[in-house]
């Protein structure tokens, strides 16, 4: 005797399926499913075949390449070039081929920019916007017993 698993009292189960589920029931809940008189195997879906043609690989975005990074103050680099070269935004739009909104935007620093956008502003204003990046490494000595939940508490002073 067993513990039915829809109702859970003691009985003789028997091997129903329930709204596509396989479970041991008692005689009073196997009325709730067909029962199962062979073990069924579970198969695999078939396979689906996909027509779509495949994705080129994308380039790498300046925020996951580790080896070059933008600059912090390029919105003020952007802003000073184009002011520089005596462009309104919409003239840095079209030489560019962008909306006055994202030269606003990288502008004001509101928006990251993917790197064909940066291609395109250190070409079109001839500054650079990305700068190389030196890897770091942390040795971690015997004494380093890495974080803790005490390392995060503030304690107030009464």
């Amino acid at each position: 005797m067993s513990d039915c698993e829809r109702c859970g009292r003691s009985a003789k189960l028997q091997l129903v399926e329930i709204a596509g589920a396989q479970m041991y029931v008692c005689p009073d809940c196997s009325r709730f499913g067909k029962p199962i008189r062979e073990k069924k195997e579970i198969s695999s879906p078939p396979p689906v075949i996909s027509r779509a043609r495949p994705q080129r690989p994308q380039k790498p975005d300046a925020l996951t390449n580790r080896s070059r990074e933008l600059v912090e103050d390029y919105p003020t680099r952007i802003q000073r070039a184009r002011e520089k070269k005596g462009w309104s935004r919409e003239d840095l739009g079209r030489k560019i081929n962008e909306r006055v909104s994202i030269i606003s935007k990288l502008e004001h620093g509101e928006m990251h920019p993917p790197d064909a956008l940066i291609k395109k502003l250190e070409r079109a204003l001839d500054i650079k916007l990305m700068e190389d990046v030196e890897d770091v490494h942390i040795a971690h000595g015997a004494e380093s017993r890495g974080m803790t939940l005490g390392d995060f508490i503030v304690y107030k002073d009464k």
